[in-house]
């Protein structure tokens, strides 16, 4: 594994960190970085067997930090989708990246969305994986699961673990599933809940035809949290996206399968 060189963005109220990974230099010249966004109980660890599989540097924020050590009134700015774009806009400027591949995962996702509607001409490609526009329809099992950690604040230690634990089918490491529920359960747990009531009450569905950069839309086929009918809606919404199911996947398959997800990554940022 590559090692990561952390940085960090200062932000009005608050700071960003992520985490640069060098890739494997074999892409062309020219080719810009790709900018990797982790989903909602998940972190940006999760994008490690990714990172080190692909052909140019990546950056992968740690959106949890933008509320570390500061008060409500200081983070609130930044908690919902839109904010967090805001923030992820501003790593590119703090690195000078004037255009990026973007790869967002479940709420990493909708932040994907809103960069490649808001900011077209900062985004060259884009993958969207375990996402969608909007939540309509029936709740599906994770949204219940993220339903109860948001009404019943007492039970929060104990869902967070099952929460990380229903991103993917297959059980992780030991080592690498104690560090990312470590990283959930060090979050500030009222950044979170703010986030995620913002990130349900979004509907992403008339924007998506603002969306032109070339995109690639991967769903696990055990996927808990988007359904196929999410899938739809983005591939109907957004010109020329094309979709892949990966078998055997969850919601968050580039821990799972790193070589398949890698494979289709590389293959759509690099057409």
């Amino acid at each position: 594994m590559t090692p990561a060189h952390d940085g960090v963005v200062r932000l009005a109220g608050a700071r960003l960190r992520y985490s640069r990974h060098a890739g494997d230099g074999s892409a062309p010249a020219g080719r810009p970085p790709v900018l990797l966004l982790h989903p909602w109980f998940g972190c940006r660890q999760m994008w490690e067997p990714l990172a080190d599989r692909l052909d140019v540097p990546s950056y992968a924020v740690d959106w949890y930090s933008l509320a570390e050590g500061g008060a409500p009134h200081e983070w609130s700015a930044w908690a919902s989708p839109a904010g967090l774009a805001r923030a992820a806009l501003a790593l590119l400027d703090e690195e000078g990246l004037d255009r990026v591949d973007v790869v967002g995962n479940s709420v990493g996702g909708i932040v994907a969305q809103l960069i490649a509607a808001d900011a077209a001409q900062r985004v060259r490609r884009l993958v969207l994986i375990g996402t969608g526009a909007s939540l309509d329809g029936p709740p599906t099992p994770f949204g219940l699961l993220v339903s109860r950690w948001l009404e019943q604040p007492a039970w929060r230690p104990s869902l967070t673990g099952r929460l990380v634990d229903a991103l993917v089918t297959r059980p992780p490491a030991a080592a690498d599933r104690a560090r990312w529920v470590g990283e959930v359960l060090g979050a500030e747990p009222g950044f979170v809940a703010a986030v995620l009531t913002a990130a349900r009450a979004s509907d992403l569905r008339p924007r998506l035809a603002s969306i032109t950069a070339p995109t690639l839309v991967l769903r696990g086929e055990h996927d808990t949290a988007r359904t196929a009918a999410h899938v739809r809606e983005l591939v109907a919404g957004i010109a020329g996206a094309e979709a892949v199911e990966l078998a055997g996947c969850g919601h968050s398959p580039m821990v799972e399968d790193p070589d398949l997800v890698a494979a289709l990554v590389r293959e759509h940022l690099g057409d």
